[in-house]
């Protein structure tokens, strides 16, 4: 915990952060799209564009490229948040659309995406789909950290081989996922309550995600993780 102290801070930082705000934002648009006749056109507005014939790979490739873009046309530019942001957000629609798709490589119709993608867009789905991309990203930031510390000797643990690694990793997945818990019916809650009565949009987002990742702060020091 000692060699985390200052990570603290840095987390405190994700919600001041183009690249994670606007993450946050895209992944709320897709879960909308979901709900969209026109679902192609209204991902077309975010710079998403599917084939006819797409796969949740392809699908998450054009996320990443819409990401890239906006974060491109910053003053600041890519950060190491925005990036952990990046691929905390394709690993959550990965992991959860892999179980309602044959395969994420093949291409099939792209309505069957839509289909796949649709339960995350009620109250309930986007409550999950906030918590695993809230964990996949707290354990993409505690991992840089404690790997940093390690390479510095600041007394991390080392790891001796690559079945110990995948261990630690699989180890703070779990970790990071029972923490975002905090977050999961936060997360729906604001999400069903805000499109129904104003709609979501980047300012409102970036609100949310503030107290979101103040939780998460606090949670993670309530269990030693933060010290």
């Amino acid at each position: 915990a000692q060699t985390l102290k200052a990570a603290k801070a840095t987390l405190a930082r994700a919600s001041d952060d183009a690249g994670v705000r606007y993450t946050f934002y895209l992944l709320t648009q897709l879960a909308l799209a979901s709900r969209n006749p026109d679902w192609e056109g209204a991902l077309s507005q975010h710079g998403i564009v599917l084939s006819e014939q797409s796969s949740v790979f392809h699908l998450t490739a054009q996320v990443q490229g819409a990401i890239d873009r906006y974060i491109g046309a910053t003053t600041v530019g890519a950060t190491d948040l925005s990036e952990m942001a990046q691929q905390a957000v394709g690993e959550a629609l990965t992991s959860l659309l892999a179980a309602h798709t044959p395969s994420i490589f093949d291409d099939a119709d792209n309505k069957n995406l839509r289909i796949a993608l649709r339960p995350l867009s009620t109250k309930r789905g986007f409550g999950q789909l906030g918590q695993r991309f809230f964990a996949r990203f707290v354990a993409r930031f505690l991992n840089f950290h404690l790997s940093r510390a390690t390479a510095a000797g600041l007394g991390a643990p080392r790891l001796q081989n690559l079945g110990q690694i995948g261990e630690f990793n699989g180890a703070l997945a779990d970790h990071c996922e029972e923490s975002a818990r905090i977050v999961r019916d936060f997360c729906g809650d604001w999400y069903s309550k805000t499109e129904y009565e104003k709609g979501i949009d980047l300012a409102n987002s970036s609100r949310f995600l503030a107290v979101a990742v103040k939780k998460l702060r606090s949670e993670l020091q309530h269990q030693g993780s933060v010290s």
